[in-house]
């Protein structure tokens, strides 16, 4: 049974992170807590296990149609990362209560701002970026990729979202640029979260084994279909579908 929950759980967050880009922490942390009862710290290393393996399906897609920068991609990949690691060492003294919280309300923000969004991005000038030390951008893109990835290693979230908005917002990206190059650095985060989790607690690999397959099955069928429908819809879709997942995690914790 905990088998078939897993990939379930794997596979919606596939679906999910195909359509929209977002980490695993919006579906596969509060799907598992329906119906079983995990330890946060070790759901939280699933989490961005998972992550790898999914951001790494849909980048090796988008890679295709050279839609990735891999020179700012691997600038902010390397503060990412040390902020995914701290951030992992960091989660493993917070109450598990808190941790189970505070996902679900990052699931159901989530999935209000993906409900409310009725477009897509629009396409911008792009800008070259100034690796300067003078620069504000390079300051403001070092803090907040560091952010990022202090999050990502203490929630389990991967930063799929922040960091679309971030490629948007500073560099002034191009969505399909923007998607590709943040689940580029997703990876690394997720990567480095992953390992620092499960070098401080175990975690049944053969149910990890099962999430992954669901979520690479997931990603795979999400990236074929999702042009099939038009944006506005899938937005609502998942929209709602976080929302309600957010809910029931964060009433979980509130009530005994």
């Amino acid at each position: 049974m905990e088998s078939l929950i897993f990939i379930l759980a794997g596979f919606v967050t596939g679906i999910i992170t195909g359509i929209i880009g977002a980490s695993s922490i919006v579906a596969f942390i509060p799907i598992i807590l329906l119906f079983l009862d995990y330890n946060a710290f070790s759901l939280i290393g699933a989490s961005l296990a998972l992550d790898v393996f999914v951001a790494l399906v849909v980048f090796l897609m988008y890679r295709k149609y050279h839609h990735i920068k891999f020179k700012i991609g691997i600038f902010l990949s390397i503060f990412a990362v040390i902020g995914a690691v701290i951030g992992s060492y960091v989660s493993i003294s917070l109450p598990q209560s808190e941790l189970f919280a505070i996902t679900g309300l990052i699931t159901i923000f989530t999935g209000v701002g993906l409900f409310r969004r009725k477009r897509k991005f629009k396409p911008v000038t792009k800008l070259e970026f100034n690796f300067s030390l003078k620069s504000l951008k390079f300051w403001l893109a070092i803090l907040l990729s560091f952010g990022v990835g202090l999050i990502g290693g203490g929630l389990g979230a991967a930063g799929g979202i922040s960091l679309l908005l971030l490629l948007i917002l500073l560099f002034r990206f191009e969505i399909h640029e923007a998607i590709g190059t943040s689940v580029f650095i997703m990876f690394f985060i997720a990567l480095a979260g992953s390992l620092t989790h499960f070098y401080l607690i175990n975690f049944p690999i053969t149910l990890l084994i099962f999430a992954i397959a669901g979520g690479i099955s997931g990603a795979i069928i999400s990236a074929r279909f999702a042009n099939l429908f038009k944006e506005e819809k899938l937005n609502k879709l998942a929209g709602l579908i976080l929302i309600i997942l957010g809910l029931v995690t964060f009433l979980r914790e509130l009530i005994p």
